[in-house]
């Protein structure tokens, strides 16, 4: 039985700690993460959001979000 989506984005952050959207579209091709970190969420784990500016292709400054499975306990 192959994984869900879900359980791989999990799967990541456990043995990893983090992911942000281009991680998860080039590693798996999962193009919805925030809606699996917010299943994730519902579910009980403690998955903090950070804000990371980074350079766009057009060189201007934007922020993107990582986010971190924080200890469930």
């Amino acid at each position: 039985m192959a994984m869900t989506q879900k359980k791989i984005i999990l799967t990541h952050l456990q043995k990893k700690g983090s992911i942000d959207s281009m991680s998860a579209i080039v590693k798996y091709g999962i193009t919805r993460l925030a809606s699996y970190i917010c299943q994730l969420k519902n579910e009980g784990y403690y998955i903090e959001t950070e804000r990371k500016k980074v350079k766009s292709r057009q060189g201007a400054t934007t922020s993107i979000a990582v986010y971190k499975l924080k200890n469930n306990g």
